[in-house]
């Protein structure tokens, strides 16, 4: 028995509304839906599994799933394989043109901040990427991808892209701690700072999807960002999925009084 039994036997409780006015999935993703907001069930708390889950609420497992795969496509629950269902963490609030690493752009603070590099390789320059970083399209550019991992739920995937011409040495730089930024002071580079975002929003393909542990086309926020060298050279092309419900993205007026007021990592 998991500690949120008791309270979705009160919500299972009340009787459903006849099936022809709404679907009874639809009513039980409602009321998990709405002990979620109300804070009722709290981020980080594990649901019964699914067998159980149809037993508190009467009905059949093919019922259940649907209201659950619903409420993991909105990003409201979260599979984590071979543990069970979960309720995501409140949103975190990350101000993106500010502070010079990753965690100083949370709020509140993270207690576990993590990184993992997916993948890193050298290629020639696509059509976007040549455009924002001022290259000819074939030019050879470094793409990296990684994710970053909150207190063990991941909030962001990215791809950057830099010009591989300003920074020769980016995989002997990036060995050691993994960070863009000792690859950038490496090369001599200080001081930069991001010149361009944007942020749009759409769904989560099924690559993300799995990154991110979302079901495939949950909503997500989209981010594209420019960095630049002080003598305004673009050194990166980074484009960035954040789960829609995860994360509050806030977006603040850059401060020349700060050294490096943006992150890289």
């Amino acid at each position: 028995m998991t500690d949120t039994e008791p309270l979705l036997l009160t919500l299972a409780a009340p009787a459903f509304d006849a099936r022809s006015l709404r679907p009874i999935w639809k009513q039980i993703a409602d009321r998990l839906h709405s002990a979620c907001a109300d804070g009722l069930l709290l981020g980080d708390a594990r649901l019964p599994g699914e067998i159980r889950m149809a037993e508190i609420f009467g009905v059949t497992r093919v019922t259940m799933r649907r209201a659950l795969a619903r409420l993991q496509q909105e990003g409201i629950l979260q599979a984590r394989k071979g543990v069970g269902i979960f309720v995501r963490p409140m949103p975190l609030r990350y101000r993106l043109d500010h502070g010079n690493r990753f965690a100083d752009g949370l709020d509140p603070p993270a207690a576990k901040i993590g990184a993992t590099t997916l993948a890193m390789e050298r290629g020639q320059a696509e059509a976007e990427e040549a455009e924002a970083l001022h290259l000819s399209p074939g030019d050879a550019v470094i793409r990296l991808t990684r994710l970053r991992v909150v207190d063990d739920a991941p909030v962001y995937l990215s791809r950057k892209t830099f010009p591989a011409d300003t920074l020769p040495r980016f995989e002997a730089a990036y060995a050691a701690r993994s960070s863009v930024r000792d690859v950038f002071e490496a090369h001599g580079i200080a001081g930069y700072r991001r010149v361009q975002t944007r942020v749009s929003g759409g769904f989560a393909t099924d690559a993300e999807a799995v990154a991110l542990r979302l079901s495939p086309r949950t909503p997500v926020l989209r981010t594209v960002a420019l960095n630049a060298a002080p003598d305004g050279r673009i050194i990166e092309y980074s484009l960035g999925t954040w789960p829609l419900t995860a994360v509050e993205l806030v977006l603040t007026p850059y401060d020349p009084s700060q050294t490096e007021p943006f992150d890289a990592d």
